[in-house]
């Protein structure tokens, strides 16, 4: 029987992820061929090692966890880890580098205690370690607080004192940041205010824990197999961003003796369909599957572990192109003709999605749901003065998908809309996607997917968040200014800064200065359900603008062999700890 983890019921808190851009940042299925440690397939060597082999269609092309990049498909999981961890279920967290913590009776301040641990290297782990790592993801670098790849990884939500005006260079002073190393074991975190999502938001893998001596030693090849220090369950032994990952158990590992897999195979950049035969031919212990490689074979489903509510497929409306795209009703009416249960229509790996906010959200509410109303759409057109049609709607992707045909089709059917579908080659569209379209003659969308940690503040604070709403909220030539502003090496952090949120604060439209206000209301307030209540207001309001259109609700789907037990599945982008899997002989 498929294994399904329904984590809308779960009572407090969901894990996190961030990003996912097509296929690419989620580790699903796999290619056939060779690599060093005996190639495909597993099982037990000649001295009675262990060994897996896990299939993934992605790449990792980096393995920095204080970028958005593939590193969150892989350190966080196998090769490096934090100060806590999450349990079993994904609700909470469990001691990692941390053995314990103690929380000040007004909720500000977090003191963790290390335990005795050791990097692979053999050397001791230490809170200078931690806070170096810290300081690190915090250092401005230009890559920015969004969250397209290449981008501080940090999530703002988190709400160390501090830390938000120190990576944005608007502070300098490290000293003014709530994170501190009284001695060699213990690290302090102090708040902005209480937060209780904090603990599950440092299990996220911008918060892993690097060697600061080797990071300075080579700040620019650290992450290679021959530098690469751990402090996970496993240590490289082989990386071909494109081909293949290969680890060892780090014998030095905290938990070493709970490890049971000496040998991890992490075969990169195949096919699903390649994925499906060598995994039905036995060659494959792990694969991730999507809706179209589990048709037809219940063979597959009964060997199903399946995660509900991971991301959001969204479209997002693109600065430049037909001005009809800048009226909310035109956005709204638009949101409003998509029968977003069609989209899903016999597809087990996806949900409507009338909302931003995923249902595995625990204060999520039936009452955010964008209805499908084709009627009303109709009438907001209308009103709108564009009743007798709408100008051509373009929409980029990076990928081809049964899905996008579908909703061109509805919007051709509901409003007689001409949709024109440009799959475009996966560097193309993310490069592209942020640009101002430069034919005003249409109407210009680009399709996404994000995924987080299914707690109400990430999907306000962080997904879709405050300064992402504004900015696409802003006429093109003010996002052209913040670009100059940011790019302007005559100023300096602060002054940039400043600058930036001047631009924000003044050029973004009314309904997103509200949302922003809504946003840290809620952030702030200590009444639970009143901080319930204005995260939900906050939420709906984001809708009512529709400059991301929510289209549907992905899953995590995993099938594993028969000799392989302890696949803990969560809505994360590692998708599971590798160090919780065992195997038979």
């Amino acid at each position: 029987m498929a294994k399904t983890q329904d984590f809308g019921t779960v009572s407090r808190r969901v894990l996190l992820g961030m990003g996912v851009g097509g296929a690419g940042l989620l580790a699903s299925g796999c290619s056939l061929f060779d690599s060093s440690s005996g190639g495909s397939g597993g099982g037990s060597g000649e001295d009675g090692a262990k060994s897996i082999t896990i299939a993934s269609t992605g790449t990792i092309d980096a393995l920095d966890p204080h970028y958005v990049n593939n590193s969150m498909t892989i350190v966080p999981s196998a090769l490096g880890e934090g100060l806590v961890m999450q349990s079993e279920d994904g609700s909470d967290v469990v001691p990692a580098l941390a053995e314990s913590w103690d929380e000040s009776e007004d909720g500000l301040t977090y003191t963790f205690h290390l335990r005795e641990a050791k990097w692979s290297n053999g050397e001791p782990i230490t809170s200078d370690d931690v806070a170096f790592s810290f300081q690190r993801l915090l250092t401005p670098s230009g890559a920015g607080t969004g969250y397209a790849a290449g981008a501080s990884s940090f999530l703002p939500s988190i709400g160390i004192k501090g830390a938000a005006d120190f990576q944005s260079g608007a502070s300098s002073d490290w000293a003014e940041v709530g994170i501190t190393a009284p001695d060699e074991k213990t690290v302090e975190v102090t708040l902005e205010a209480a937060n209780p999502d904090f603990l599950i938001n440092m299990s996220h893998y911008s918060m892993t824990v690097l060697n600061k001596a080797s990071v300075e030693a080579d700040p620019e090849g650290w992450t290679a197999v021959d530098s690469w220090v751990s402090n996970g369950p496993y240590r490289m032994t082989q990386w071909d961003p494109t081909t293949v990952l290969e680890m060892e158990k780090n014998p030095e590992y905290w938990d070493a003796d709970n490890v049971d897999i000496d040998h991890v195979t992490l075969q990169l950049g195949g096919d699903l369909p390649t994925n499906v035969l060598a995994f039905s031919a036995g060659e494959l212990d792990i694969i991730g599957v999507d809706s179209e490689g589990l048709s037809g074979n219940p063979s597959l489903e009964e060997k199903l572990t399946k995660v509900d509510g991971y991301a959001c497929h969204y479209l997002q409306t693109m600065w430049g192109g037909h001005d009809a795209i800048r009226d909310q009703k035109v956005r709204q009416a638009l949101s409003m003709a998509i029968d977003r249960g069609a989209l899903t229509e016999n597809d087990p790996g996806k949900e409507a999605a009338g909302t931003l906010v995923p249902s595995s959200v625990p204060e999520w509410s039936e009452d955010l749901m964008i209805p499908f109303d084709p009627d009303g759409a109709k009438a907001l057109l209308e009103e709108a003065g564009y009743g007798d049609g709408l100008p051509p709607m373009r929409v980029q992707m990076g990928f081809e998908s049964p899905m996008f045909a579908i909703l061109a089709e509805q919007l051709k059917d509901t409003l007689g809309l001409a949709v024109s579908l440009e799959v475009l080659e996966g560097g193309v569209h993310a490069d592209t996607r942020w640009l101002p379209y430069e034919d005003t003659s249409v109407m210009s969308f680009y399709y996404g997917s994000f995924a987080g940690i299914s707690t109400m503040p990430n999907w306000i604070l962080n997904i879709f968040g405050i300064d992402h709403v504004r900015q696409f909220s802003m006429p093109v030539a003010a996002w052209d200014k913040i670009k100059a502003t940011r790019s302007d090496e005559s100023l300096d952090g602060a002054q940039i800064a400043a600058q930036v949120e001047e631009i924000l604060s003044t050029k973004s439209t009314p309904e997103a200065q509200k949302y922003a206000e809504l946003a840290r209301a809620a952030a702030a307030e200590l009444d639970e359900a009143k901080r319930t209540q204005t995260f939900l207001e906050a939420a709906a309001l984001r809708d009512e603008m529709a400059f991301t259109i929510p289209l549907v609700w992905g899953a995590q789907m995993w099938v594993t062999s028969d000799r392989l037990s302890g696949l803990q599945g969560r809505p994360s982008p590692e998708g599971y700890y590798y160090k919780h899997l065992t195997a038979s002989e």
